[in-house]
């Protein structure tokens, strides 16, 4: 009797406590998830804020400041008990996940220990669902009293980001927000909704490029490491409503066995749990495959972590659609029935309503499920942390490979110390030689970096150093090669131009931890050198300095937030330039020395989006039409293109990268012709996202400071033939080929078809029109803000642009 008595009080004093935590409803004046109403991100911390102020089973911190400066918050929720313990717990999930205990401590810590889940919510700002659940997970977490969630609190540490991009978040909610109720419900926001990256901030997880992933990669990889991240999109394939693990072929074979496996579990306990509560439309094994390395919920996995990836169907804002079974697809890409179960689609969805508040029930529905299994084997997945750990250090104390030096007589050092910081922010451990060593018959002088492979992540190590061969799984006998999700090759040191040695046996060498990763002084002199061009940006007077113009047009290209970011980083001064500059601005010429376009298609930078039209896949049946609002309509038009042709025949310098260099090629007067069309796989070329090998003319001005052989990042690109010149009769035309493509072997990480059509062609030139120049990329040179081997091509066409009146 007294124990029943005792557990009534305790029931009637949680009760009581929740009483005073608000509801989501109570603090934003309406259900999260009603139609037509988007949370704001002062919305979201206010209301986590009142939480930590009225419950002691949260606890919410600041951990770090996004690129316009707003606080990104972190809320742990357990237990009041848990939480006074935080310390402890972090303690001991770092020690396992570093494998820095013995088996007999490991079982004990694994058993003493609390299972850490990682939930983040907005990543990607236009897809609205996620943040708009994390109120509703939130508030159940810390105020349901059933059995579950008691047991959840009781073993598991919850790491709740609410808002994972706050810029993005309010740029978005605020557009919706104008936009509701007008023939522009729908419109896409007319700019990144992330500072330079945009969509492609979910695709920075190895570089590291930008604020907000250095400061979650912190929290990951440094402090937390949390054995379950689970990150929330919002796009299955149609008509699906969810994808949940398992994930599709092919598989990257340095992700650990055991971490696929735990995936493809966690997976199954969700799916199982959306079945039990009869929820329709969940689909595994389609599109998000597990071979790329550069997304929230993929390197966790090569840190020995269950990277979860959810993609909850929402399309439209907080705007609802009502879809009919007549207008839904039959098949799904894979030919799969939409209407039939399948072993990865078990119970169809055949139409209906749907809005933001049923993509929340079905997110918290993947929620319960993930913290239901970690509560449940939260010892299992504490000690599968150390058990990983301890495999991946002794696989390399076994060597083959044993580690990677990276050698002090670089040809750009500053580049290589740039990369291993990178490898350093994602908890990969870096030594530097003290004194001269030997490995692999080699003399490698003191300052040499060495990189053991005896380390917890060794295999996000070895996956980032190492080429990439993507395996060429075929749609039936002799149907298509499979094309990868994202890229298909990423390797670092070839990207970022670095000489990496593998050293594949044992070798001795006096090694102290490096902790600071500083370029020499010599680099500031050195033109081979990345860091030469900061010297360079500093350096010049105001009257030598390139007056840089940088086209951003109204369609959220990331390709131009990439090159912004590049500039900045090597701090060159710019001004970016939309449709009224081309359009009712004055001219080009005189105002600025070089003008950048990006890659996009030369339909949408001469047209843009049109008035009144639907777009991509927004095209769907139960959705009212896209229209962008008039403002933001249109390209540079017919105007515009004369404006640009006339600044560069007056003596501008116009740069164009991969796609948008068939503006100049195709309207202006110029003997160059490009060689492949614009279709994937026109003239039996591919790449899906490769590194391929160039070899450069090193005495043209433009390949300053390149070695002869480089290596380029391509996602199809283009070649040029510039015969012509030879043929006709051109005048004062000129046309020099700065770089070409290999003539032998030219794949070097990843995968290509029909390379026969590119090799020896020319895939970056300079031509001479009137009295200035366009130089054309046959690739994207500034990639993600990931190919720091070809940046000194943009900054040398950037600097040479000075008119050499105001040159020294």
């Amino acid at each position: 009797m007294g124990r029943r008595l005792l557990r009534l009080l305790l029931s009637v004093c949680a009760l009581l406590g929740a009483a005073a935590v608000p509801t989501p409803k109570e603090h934003l004046g309406y259900t999260p998830g009603d139609d037509y109403k988007l949370a704001d991100y002062a919305d979201v911390s206010g209301y986590f804020r009142k939480l930590a102020a009225t419950s002691d089973r949260i606890r919410l911190e600041e951990f770090g400041r996004s690129a316009n400066g707003k606080p990104m918050l972190l809320a742990y929720i357990s237990s009041a008990e848990n939480l006074k313990n935080l310390d402890r717990w972090k303690n001991i999930s770092r020690r396992l996940a570093t494998g820095r205990a013995t088996r007999d401590e490991a079982r004990v810590l694994a058993r003493e220990g609390r299972a850490i889940v990682w939930i983040d919510s907005g990543l990607h700002a236009s897809e609205v669902a996620p943040v708009q659940h994390s109120f509703d997970l939130a508030y159940r977490m810390i105020t349901q009293e059933d059995d579950e969630t008691r047991l959840i609190r009781g073993r598991v540490i919850l790491l709740q980001i609410p808002v994972i991009n706050p810029d993005g978040l309010d740029w978005v909610a605020h557009w919706y927000r104008k936009n509701v109720g007008s023939p522009y419900e729908l419109a896409p926001l007319p700019h990144l909704y992330q500072k330079y990256s945009g969509h492609d901030n979910n695709r920075d997880w190895f570089m590291l490029n930008l604020q907000e992933t250095r400061h979650v990669s912190r929290l990951l990889f440094s402090e937390w490491f949390p054995q379950i991240v689970y990150n929330q999109h919002q796009a299955p394939a149609f008509p699906a409503r969810i994808f949940v693990p398992p994930y599709a072929e092919p598989l990257n074979p340095h992700i650990p066995a055991p971490v696929m496996e735990g995936i493809n579990m966690i997976g199954s306990a969700m799916k199982e749990r959306f079945a039990r509560e009869g929820k329709a439309g969940v689909i595994s094994y389609a599109g998000y495959d597990a071979w790329w390395n550069g997304g929230l919920r993929s390197v966790p996995a090569f840190h020995n972590m269950h990277g979860i990836l959810t993609e909850t169907a929402l399309f439209s804002y907080a705007t609802p659609g009502d879809y009919k079974l007549k207008d839904l697809p039959e098949r799904f890409a894979s030919g799969i029935s939409t209407r039939e179960p399948s072993v990865f689609y078990e119970r169809p969805w055949l139409g209906g309503k749907w809005g933001v508040r049923d993509a929340i029930d079905y997110m918290l529905t993947a929620d319960w499920a993930i913290l239901e299994l970690a509560a449940a084997r939260s010892e299992h997945y504490l000690f599968k942390a150390w058990d990983l750990a301890r495999a991946a250090i002794e696989a390399g104390g076994a060597g083959k490979p044993y580690a990677y030096v990276v050698p002090i007589d670089q040809w750009d050092l500053s580049a290589a110390v740039d990369m291993l910081r990178r490898l350093s922010l994602a908890g990969v451990e870096i030594r530097r030689a003290t004194d001269a060593f030997q490995a692999n018959g080699k003399t490698y002088a003191a300052g040499s970096y060495v990189v053991p492979v005896a380390q917890p992540f060794r295999a996000y190590l070895v996956d980032l150093l190492e080429p990439q061969k993507y395996p060429e799984l075929r749609v039936g006998v002799a149907g298509p090669t499979k094309r990868p999700y994202d890229i298909a090759g990423w390797t670092l040191p070839m990207s970022m131009g670095v000489a990496v040695h593998r050293v594949e046996e044992p070798f001795t060498a006096a090694l102290e931890p490096v902790t600071r990763f500083d370029s020499p002084a010599s680099a500031a002199r050195d033109p081979r050198q990345n860091a030469y061009y900061l010297t360079m940006a500093s350096a010049a007077n105001r009257a030598r300095k390139p007056r840089v113009a940088l086209y951003e047009p109204f369609t959220a290209n990331m390709d131009t937030g990439w090159t912004q970011y590049v500039l900045e980083e090597f701090k060159v001064a710019h001004q970016t330039i939309d449709n009224d500059d081309f359009v009712k601005g004055g001219e080009l010429a005189g105002r600025f020395d070089a003008v950048i376009l990006a890659s996009q298609s030369v339909n949408s930078i001469l047209h843009g989006s049109r008035n009144g039209e639907a777009t991509g896949r927004d095209r769907l049946p139960g959705l009212r039409p896209v229209v962008q609002r008039p403002e933001f309509t249109g390209g540079i038009g017919v105007q515009g293109l004369a404006k640009l042709e006339g600044f560069v025949r007056e003596g501008g310098t116009l740069i164009a990268f991969d796609e948008a260099a068939g503006v100049p090629v195709q309207f202006f007067p110029l003997p160059v012709r490009p060689l492949l069309g614009g279709e994937d796989g026109a003239n039996g070329y591919y790449s899906p996202g490769s590194i391929i090998r160039i070899q450069v003319d090193t005495s043209h001005p433009l390949a300053a400071g390149m070695p002869k052989e480089a290596f380029a990042f391509t996602t199809g690109g283009q070649a040029w033939d510039i015969s012509l010149l030879e043929k006709f009769n051109v005048g004062d035309r000129e046309v020099r080929s700065v770089a070409r493509y290999a003539e032998t072997a030219l794949l070097a990480s990843g995968w290509i078809s029909g390379e026969r059509a590119v090799l020896g062609k020319h895939i970056l030139v300079e031509a001479r029109h009137g009295k200035g120049r366009v130089i054309l990329f046959g690739f994207r040179p500034q990639f993600r803000g990931q190919t720091a081997g070809t940046f000194k091509f943009i900054l040398n066409a950037i600097y040479s642009s000075v008119p050499q009146e105001r040159q020294p």
